[in-house]
């Protein structure tokens, strides 16, 4: 994908989750999936944030707009977000096993891809442990959310559709003119070599913590192209390398697609323009900086002493 695709492909993405938000919050959707999914509560979840997690399923965006929505309003705080979005990861990592990593390395590498899964899985559920601990105490004296029999209706008319995809469009366009710097930035620097300057300094560093030329082969190249990166798991498989190795590798390797490329080409587009700067931060450090140093970690771990 080049970059002038990544970008078309990222503004139409977010430009969607913004329409859909706003017919959802429009046509009264939000309010009626909030009560279908009151039950969520039970996993440490704010009552009026629990239809966030059924809506990032369909669309990550949309679930942030909505999620913003609420903050704004002085209706939940910083901290109900984060526990929201992080108990969020375990469905969006059990449907992202099934729809890419299975079809895509399973047929691939064998049961390494399913080694790989459950290394990729123990982090989410561990997460929504955590959360679930902390959401139940958080939560444990909140007064019952009452939701008005009215605002539970769905309202499919003309009007409402109409005025939500003005809204959205309005502010798809607004994302739009504050996001385009920023990806310019940033390709500006790696096509000035900025990332392929990085991958080669850390080459050295990677060779002595335990990783033979074809593993930093794999790491150097997912930090790039994932994708491209997989045909070079069946060459390790040939060449006999350990499975705990071929796992480390592949953990390595995602940690340094995420440091370089995924938190601005995926997870930035979602925040910028939602939140303060100072949440956006945050977030950014939960569902980019905790899997890359969960990932670095097992990895090498996994490499040096398995």
């Amino acid at each position: 994908m080049s970059f002038t695709e990544l970008y078309l492909f990222i503004v139409a993405a977010v430009v969607f989750g913004y329409v859909l938000a706003a017919v959802l919050v429009e046509t009264g959707l939000v309010n009626w999936l909030g009560l279908k999914t009151l039950p969520l509560a039970k996993f440490g979840i704010h009552p009026l944030l629990t239809q966030v997690p059924v809506i990032y399923l369909v669309s990550p965006r949309a679930a942030h707009v909505v999620a913003s929505k609420l903050l704004k309003e002085g209706r939940v705080k910083p901290a109900d977000l984060y526990l929201t979005i992080l108990a969020t990861n375990f469905p969006m990592r059990l449907m992202f096993l099934y729809r890419y990593y299975f079809p895509v390395l399973l047929p691939l590498i064998g049961v390494i891809a399913l080694y790989y899964a459950l290394l990729r899985l123990a982090f989410d559920v561990l997460l929504l442990v955590l959360v679930s601990v902390f959401g139940r105490l958080r939560y444990k004296s909140l007064p019952p959310v009452s939701y008005a029999f009215e605002s539970a209706k769905v309202n499919f008319s003309f009007e409402s559709i109409s005025f939500g995809l003005k809204r959205g469009l309005k502010e798809g366009f607004l994302f739009t003119l504050k996001f385009t710097p920023l990806f310019l930035l940033v390709v500006l620097l790696i096509k000035a070599g900025a990332m392929d300057w990085l991958t080669l300094k850390l080459k050295p560093y990677f060779g002595s913590l335990g990783f033979n030329s074809l593993e930093i082969t794999y790491i150097t190249t997912a930090a790039i192209s994932p994708p491209v990166a997989y045909g070079l798991i069946k060459v390790m498989v040939k060449e006999g390398i350990k499975t705990s190795h071929i796992l480390g590798t592949m953990a390595v390797g995602n940690a340094m697609f995420s440091l370089l490329r995924s938190w601005w080409s995926y997870l930035l587009p979602y925040y910028l323009g939602l939140y303060p700067l100072r949440i956006t931060a945050v977030l950014l450090l939960l569902q980019a900086g905790l899997p890359i140093l969960y990932n670095f970690t097992v990895g090498i771990i996994l490499v040096r002493f398995f």
